[in-house]
């Protein structure tokens, strides 16, 4: 499961890229809009197919406002893309705040890193990944960062490999290199809730913890 929706600004019309048939795609760039002001931007490249190519391409227009709920894709050295399922417009948003859901499924790509600190809080953060549509493919990789309570979980009961779901939202760490002074970024997870889903033993662990049951074995989809 990867389903992201996001409230953006439409910074190009749509591009058609495949002209025929049920394979027509159409193509366009948004900002995805921030909850504060100060906020970097975050930009996406959006993709639609078949009668939703079709439709962006008859409505939507240069500095539209959409809410946009699709699939992510995340590749290295690639825009990252929103392989859109459905959009909606909205009125020009004014001062409210942005739309920044995330929700996925997917399998610990390590144990978690954590990081404590002197104000007491603390901070897991860990690979998520998340098996596409076509098992030839290979599974978007995503960064999650987990704070707090959530974050304490993910120290105690995931380990590489766990089926964990969260919910979210998606953000840019921005940084530059120090050896090249080029600019970086990759995308990040900051999750808001932690479930643990599969049935290791320390799934099972967590889950009499909190008074569930233990889940059934589920390991057909694990990416590595």
């Amino acid at each position: 499961m990867n389903s992201i929706t996001v409230l953006a600004l439409v910074k190009a019309p749509p591009a058609l890229i495949a002209p025929s048939g049920d394979k027509q795609l159409a193509s366009f760039p948004v900002e995805v809009c921030a909850y504060k002001q100060e906020d970097p931007v975050m930009p996406l490249q959006v993709t639609a197919w078949g009668e939703l190519a079709a439709e962006a391409m008859r409505t939507i227009q240069l500095g539209a406002y959409l809410v946009l709920t699709g699939r992510l894709r995340i590749e290295k050295n690639k825009p990252l893309e929103l392989q859109i399922a459905q959009f909606h417009q909205v009125s020009t948003p004014l001062d409210r705040p942005g739309i920044n859901v995330a929700a996925i499924v997917g399998r610990a790509g390590r144990d978690p890193e954590v990081r404590y600190f002197e104000s007491g809080s603390m901070v897991a953060n860990l690979t998520l990944a998340v098996n596409r549509r076509s098992r030839e493919d290979e599974p978007d990789w995503f960064n999650l960062e987990i704070w707090g309570r959530q974050g304490q979980i993910a120290a105690d009961y995931v380990r590489r490999g766990s089926l964990l779901g969260i919910t979210g939202s998606l953000k840019l760490d921005h940084w530059t290199d120090r050896s090249t002074g080029e600019a970086r970024f990759k995308p990040v997870i900051k999750v808001d809730r932690l479930d643990l889903m599969g049935r290791k033993q320390d799934d099972d662990s967590y889950a009499q913890a909190i008074g569930q049951q233990p889940a059934p074995d589920d390991d057909d989809d694990i990416p590595f």
